[in-house]
């Protein structure tokens, strides 16, 4: 925790099932190693929704370009593996980054989705972002946990993203959606 107490936590947990209970201790200790834990609590997640956008077809495009990668840790293959607990970042390209996916012909796309990672600082964030779909950039769009659904659906086969405004840094991406037809 670099040296210093912590008490804002905010841990992404997957692999949930809906409408389910889950019960959790938390535990931590101070600098002299006295340990504090919690009693157990519990919470219930939410019934499964249907956003009705249909798959994500990001998961199976190909990386044909990517602005940096801080490592292979955060590699940009992170962003379109379905799994929000990975991420990309970029090696501080801030409001410069951008990844671009090949779908590999041409598919309906209705609708997009930038969920950005952050740092504890509040630097890294993406804050809007653009997306170009076979040379047309639409946007920018706010970055954030829900996709943004096109005014107009469109077909594409090579989609760029590139961040508009940041708070700078490592920026990148948690998950990068692509939604089409079903």
């Amino acid at each position: 925790m670099q040296g210093g107490a912590h008490n804002d936590h905010g841990p992404l947990l997957t692999g949930l099932a809906p409408e389910t209970e889950y019960r959790y201790v938390l535990q931590g200790s101070d600098a002299a190693g006295a340990i504090y834990r919690s009693d157990v609590v519990t919470f219930t997640t939410p019934p499964a929704i249907d956003s009705g956008l249909g798959a994500n077809i990001a998961t199976s495009a190909t990386i044909t370009d990517v602005s940096s990668e801080f490592s292979d840790t955060f590699a940009a293959a992170n962003a379109i593996d379905g799994n929000p607990a990975t991420e990309w970042s970029t090696a501080g390209d801030g409001d410069n980054a951008s990844i671009e996916l090949d779908l590999g012909q041409d598919e309906p796309i209705t609708a997009v989705a930038y969920r950005t990672r952050q740092m504890t600082d509040g630097s890294a964030i993406t804050e809007t972002f653009t997306v170009t779909i076979d040379g047309t950039t639409l946007g920018p769009f706010p970055a954030g946990p829900y996709p943004v659904v096109l005014d107009e659906p469109t077909t594409g086969q090579i989609l760029r993203f590139d961040a508009e405004q940041t708070t700078g840094g490592n920026t990148g991406a948690t998950e990068i959606e692509i939604y089409g037809s079903d």
